[in-house]
């Protein structure tokens, strides 16, 4: 049996395909809370414009008489603001439920990852992400957090940097730079 002399340096993993390497922790951390801000503030947006007409129909009441609940002005016109409000939370649900998996699947950044300069890609090949795989890794993305964040911390402890929703997926982070 033939002993080692000496020390190597450990390989570096590769990446999916030659000539890339994978994101490091800060950047991904970075483009996801960047992600956030800009998700919240679409999302808040569309919540607050779509309450106005309820705000404005009481605003607009207050004061006129002292049984302003019981006109049937009042009733429709917050009526049809309400309908708005509901509209308004269904395509804030729907904008925050599709974000993240429709900017992966075209081209494979979100807005806070092109300013961070990575991409997500397949694992296996370093290709585009399909529109399920990008479903898959949003679904896998709330397993990840839903188990004390351990998915999430699971990119620190894996080699290629991938965490349990890029496993579900068969999907890595790559720097795009």
């Amino acid at each position: 049996m033939a002993v080692p002399t000496g020390w190597h340096q450990p390989v570096e993993p590769a990446g999916p395909a030659p000539g890339f390497a994978f994101a490091g922790h800060g950047a991904r951390l970075g483009a996801y809370i960047l992600d956030a801000i800009i998700l919240g503030a679409v999302v808040s947006a569309i919540i607050v414009l779509s309450a106005l007409p309820i705000l404005g129909t009481i605003l607009g009441r207050v004061g006129d008489q002292p049984d302003y609940w019981s006109d049937s002005t009042t009733w429709s016109q917050l009526g049809g603001g309400i309908g708005l409000a509901i509209l308004g939370g269904i395509v804030a649900s729907l904008v925050g439920l599709v974000y993240f998996p429709w900017f992966w699947a075209r081209g494979g950044q979100t807005p806070g990852m092109r300013a961070a300069g990575i991409r997500v890609v397949r694992d296996r090949d370093g290709g585009p992400v399909g529109g399920g795989a990008a479903i898959l890794r949003l679904i896998g993305s709330w397993i990840s957090g839903s188990a004390f964040y351990f998915g999430y911390i699971w990119i620190l402890i894996d080699v290629r940097h991938r965490g349990w929703h890029d496993l579900l997926a068969g999907t890595c982070v790559i720097s795009s730079c």
